[in-house]
């Protein structure tokens, strides 16, 4: 996929897309292979119920990760609803870009073409804070309110749970319980629940395995999206990681904010910088036989 040249934005649809489909397979194969490991041929207890190919295809596409025979349904689908939805959704992906454009590349883009001190970037960090929460928030909306209410609506999927309250959390326990509720799911029944219940009944080891699975996978999006390999979103996972078990200790809604604020802003800043200065260093490297060509013809004359 790298050597396909595709646009950033490409490459991270095709990435997550990969992942939601590996999630989803995964939730199906863990739902039902127990019913079938667990039967016993030649007794009395009667053979488990096959799950049919529509239930699958309708899992496939329903915005769920965790498998169920059956979902509640609505009774009719409201055409006005999607439309309305996938308006939204265009008009969000607009404001995105033009938070990019407007508010964060304009910054970053002189990166590796002039001399930069170290108050640059501390001063430019806070700068973005703003823009790196509204990027935050809107992404939330796009995805997990415009996006998923479209689909749920065109396949009558009654949950609409996407997401909880997390802008009303005073700790990051509660943030992660309510950001984004599809993706907890997943992670509490599939990661949290077997480690706990199969391999050790132990609640830290549990909650690690989930932070890290989340981590690896979010920072595995990120690298093929951008092209390179530079965890930083690894290292504010791990430190969110820690903060959330101090939950007694940090207890205020505008902290959460604010640590958000400066999370999402050192992500940008130093995913931007690193994407330009690579940018540069690249065109650099296109332009060295230009020049060796001309100094080779000065010489010469």
């Amino acid at each position: 996929m790298l050597g396909a040249n595709l646009a950033m934005c490409c490459r991270m649809i095709v990435v997550m897309e990969q992942v939601r489909m590996i999630m989803k397979s995964y939730a199906f194969v863990r739902s039902v292979a127990p019913r079938f490991l667990s039967y016993k041929p030649h007794s009395e207890t009667p053979p488990p119920n096959e799950p049919k190919f529509s239930q699958y295809l309708y899992f496939f596409f329903a915005p769920t990760l965790v498998y169920r025979d059956e979902y509640p349904r609505t009774e009719r689908v409201r055409w006005m609803v999607v439309i309305r939805n996938l308006v939204e959704f265009a008009l969000t992906i607009f404001y995105l870009t033009f938070i990019w454009e407007s508010l964060v590349s304009p910054i970053y883009r002189v990166f590796g073409t002039q001399y930069l001190d170290r108050m640059w970037l501390v001063k430019n960090i806070i700068k973005t804070s703003i823009s790196g929460i509204l990027y935050l928030a809107t992404s939330n909306y796009l995805l997990l309110h415009t996006w998923m209410n479209a689909w749920a609506e065109m396949l009558q999927f009654a949950d609409r749970l996407f997401y909880k309250d997390w802008w009303n959390s005073t700790t990051y326990h509660m943030y992660f319980r309510t950001w984004n509720v599809i993706v907890y799911d997943w992670l509490y029944t599939y990661i949290y629940k077997d480690m706990y219940e199969i391999v050790v009944p132990y609640r830290m080891l549990s909650a690690t395995t989930v932070f890290f699975t989340s981590a690896i996978v979010h920072e595995y999006i990120f690298a093929f999206a951008f092209g390179f390999f530079y965890p930083v979103l690894f290292i504010l996972f791990i430190t969110g990681f820690f903060i959330f078990f101090v939950r007694k200790t940090i207890n205020n809604n505008l902290l959460i904010w604010l640590t958000l604020s400066l999370g999402t802003s050192i992500l940008f800043s130093l995913q931007t910088i690193e994407f330009y200065a690579r940018l540069f260093a690249s065109s650099q490297l296109l332009r060295r036989p230009v020049y060796t060509a001309k100094l080779e013809l000065l010489k010469n004359d």
